[in-house]
C-alpha cells in the first residue's frame, strides 16, 4: 500500500518490544517489505 505514513509499523514495533521482542526489515525489494518478527517464548 504505497503513500503509508509508517505509524503502523511504529506502532508494532512499540507493542513488540514492550513484550522482549525484536521486529526488523529483512528485506527491501520492489514489491514491498518483509519484516521479522520474533518473540520469546514462555516457559
Amino acid at each position: 500500500m504505497p503513500g503509508g505514513t509508517g505509524l503502523g509499523l511504529y506502532v508494532a514495533r512499540q507493542i513488540v518490544q514492550a513484550h522482549d521482542g525484536k521486529l526488523w526489515l529483512a528485506e527491501h525489494g520492489p514489491d514491498g517489505c518483509t519484516f521479522i518478527l520474533t518473540l520469546p517464548t514462555v516457559a
